[in-house]
């Protein structure tokens, strides 16, 4: 026996083929109910018109989907084989009136010998095939007859709402990086390539088909995952309880996807509207802290931890600082309530099946590295768009390739849009090319090289290593001293720490990405100055490969490679700070003076002469300013005072004279290796970068 709950939130643009999808099956089911949660549209009086008012509740628009499919299942009736409910054929919609036409009642033919009962979950944006429920059920009755009476829920196969060929899922799982798994390539066809039943970890809400004593049994969903890795959440714990989960791709649904494409506003989560990627990823830390085995929690913490970490540097590459924010702000969400982790956990008990029987339903180690790579190149060219961010999407690299159906002029203004996005943003574009000229002219630093000769001082293997050189009290230079260590040690072994320790590696990075970054950090520092996109990027390229950028790599100056790339970004800070980019002439923001001072400690650190060139520009603008001699003057005390306060007691060893210096060996006239670095740019006479 089974009874469908449809839930529908502001989806009167999906729910007449969502109602004939359901009330056209081949197999009807034996009840349906449905719940709107304070739809703002048309959604109500749809569901209402074609269930039925008495079969229809009406909750609070904050009400979660997990929380309205268990109050229809307290409100449904526990089905006996006598009851013949009726049902509106779809034949009867009438998309001229949008309603249904009074002969649109039939009476299905029930099928006897059901003695479980099954509750069928639909979302309004998702449209059964017309024998989708009869796929399904055909499943269950095949494992029933080979005695696998553990079968508690089964899903079907999602394909895309407007390119109905695109595959989104065919059962789902999770990393332990958090990240939502399909299998599927990106805009994969359905070609049956998949179309064998299967245990999986999960399936989508959208078409789940439960049964429902394994539902009451399990609690039903969890109140802290209102929408999204609901589904994972439960199935989880299904198979933690002994059940199984299969997924039957005979059955076809079609699914919109409407919230984590942002078609609709999600706002079952808190008192204002939520971004989907944040709820997916608070849902994902949480579905994963929950129900993981307390052996491995510290490793899933860590590896959700740095996987955050680098999502979010590669959404704030792309220019996708929304998305970036999303990521920290879903993790620290879920991490800053620890009880509900603790309760979580103690809710879901020991689990009933071995670890061995639950790992082939995960995601293969790597596995979603691949998924990454594809991600950072799609942001690296500007794809920011909700439709194609994996981060919001409910199906990774599952991303719909076309419209198929009466929205195409929609997704073709979208796919539009979407390419002058690309073309209006070509500061990544500008990143990679220079990138790639950089990595062409050091192709024979790419393999087991390591980059010395030049200014370079020789580098530990280690990061370690240069940890203790800079922490130690005497230093092996000349005949050996106590005075400080240069401070650029540091900032070169935390690098390397997040390197795994090669302090090779993070030598060549902060060369061979001197020059585009230089590039970039001039793109945006010009901003400002030059409205023109393309005159921009023009002018980052000059700057780039300027002589002074381009020798800095040749000649192994990590000092001046490291200028050429902050250099914009003190020139921009510095005229914030001082007030002289704002027409009226008003002071400088404090935000900026600090950024300002932050940039300069930076530089110091590897070229010092970088702190007395803006002592004489910060006094020539006291001179300017002196009518405001105060405020002007801390301003100027905090940014050239916080370098000599954060480098000390080093930097307080640099006066009066001793600023003529940079990191690495001092410039001579001394041997070194052939240079293998081929930058058409003047190197150092006697200096080189050389790969041994």
């Amino acid at each position: 026996m089974v009874t469908a709950v449809l839930v529908s939130h502001d989806g009167a643009r999906w729910l007449p083929d969502a109602l004939a999808g359901l009330l056209g099956q081949e197999r009807p089911v034996q009840y349906a109910m449905g719940a709107d949660t304070g739809s703002a549209d048309d959604s109500a009086q749809l569901v209402t018109d074609a269930l039925g008012a008495d079969r229809v509740l009406h909750l609070a628009r904050r009400t979660g989907f997990g929380q309205a499919v268990e109050e229809c299942g307290r409100t449904a009736p526990v089905l006996t084989p006598e009851q013949l409910p009726y049902l509106k054929r779809p034949s009867g919609w009438d998309p001229v009136t949008r309603s249904w036409r009074d002969d649109a009642y039939d009476l299905p033919e029930l099928p006897h010998g059901e003695p479980v009962q099954w509750l069928w979950l639909l979302h309004d944006d998702c449209a059964p095939e017309p024998d989708a429920l009869a796929q399904l059920l055909r499943v269950v009755d095949n494992e029933y007859e080979l005695g696998r009476e553990d079968v508690a829920v089964v899903g079907p196969k999602l394909r895309g709402w407007y390119d109905r060929r695109q595959l989104l899922e065919v059962g789902v799982s999770i990393a332990n990086s958090g990240r939502r798994w399909t299998g599927l390539d990106r805009r994969e066809q359905d070609q049956g390539q998949h179309d064998h039943v299967r245990p999986v970890l999960s399936v989508s809400t959208a078409g789940m088909l439960i049964r429902r004593d394994v539902f009451e049994q399990l609690g039903g969903f969890d109140r802290h995952l209102p929408l999204m890795r609901d589904d994972v959440d439960l199935c989880w714990r299904a198979h933690a309880a002994g059940y199984r989960v299969l997924v039957a791709p005979e059955a076809v649904v079609r699914h919109a996807e409407a919230a984590s494409r942002e078609r609709r506003t999600v706002d079952c989560v808190g008192r204002t509207a939520a971004s989907p990627h944040k709820v997916d990823k608070a849902g994902a830390v949480y579905t994963l802290l929950v129900n993981a085995r307390t052996a491995v929690l510290p490793w899933v913490l860590l590896r959700i931890v740095l996987g955050t970490l680098l999502r979010t540097v590669a959404y704030l590459v792309g220019k996708v600082p929304g998305q970036a924010v999303d990521e920290i702000r879903g993790l620290l969400g879920t991490l800053l309530r620890p009880e509900r982790i603790l309760a979580g956990r103690r809710g879901r008990g020991a689990p009933r099946i071995d670890k061995d029987e639950l790992r082939p339903l995960f995601p293969p180690p790597g596995a979603t590295v691949r998924m990454t790579v594809e991600q950072l190149a799609g942001n690296l060219v500007g794809r920011s768009d909700p439709e194609v961010a994996s981060g919001a999407g409910r199906h990774g690299g599952a991303v719909e390739s076309g419209p198929g159906g009466d929205d195409a002029d929609f997704l073709e203004i979208e796919q539009f849009a979407r390419l002058k996005r690309i073309a209006r943003k070509p500061g990544p574009v500008l990143f990679l090319v220079l990138l790639l000229v950089s990595l062409v002219a050091c192709r024979e630093l790419l393999g087991g090289g390591a980059l010395a000769g030049g200014a370079l001082l020789p580098a530990p293997a280690d990061s370690s290593d240069l940890w203790a050189r800079y922490l130690d009290a005497w230093h092996p230079v000349a005949a050996g001293g106590t005075s400080s260590a240069p401070p650029y040690l540091a900032l070169v072994a935390m690098l390397a720490s997040l390197l795994f320790g090669s302090t090779g590696l993070a030598v060549t990075l902060l060369l061979v990405c001197s020059v585009p970054l230089a590039g970039v950090t001039a793109y945006f520092a010009s901003r400002p100055l030059v409205e023109s996109r393309l005159l921009r990027a023009w002018a980052a390229v000059v700057y780039a490969f300027l002589p002074a950028a381009t020798g800095a790599l040749a000649g192994g100056r990590i000092g001046t490679a490291v200028l050429a790339v902050l250099l914009p970004l003190i020139a921009r800070a510095g005229i914030a700070a001082s007030g002289l980019a704002n027409p009226s002439g008003g002071r400088g923001s404090w935000r900026a003076t600090w950024a300002f001072a932050l940039l300069l400690t930076i530089t110091t650190a590897f070229t010092p002469i970088v702190w007395p060139v803006a002592l004489f520009l910060g006094a020539g603008l006291l001179v300017l300013r002196r009518t405001d001699i105060t405020a002007y003057g801390l301003r100027f005390l905090a940014q050239l005072g916080t370098p000599l306060l954060v480098l000390a007691p080093w930097s307080l060893s640099l006066l009066p004279f001793g600023f003529f210096q940079e990191a690495g060996l001092e410039y001579g006239p001394s041997a070194a290796p052939p240079s293998t670095c081929s930058v058409p740019a003047p190197a150092a006479p006697g200096r080189s970068a050389a790969s041994c």
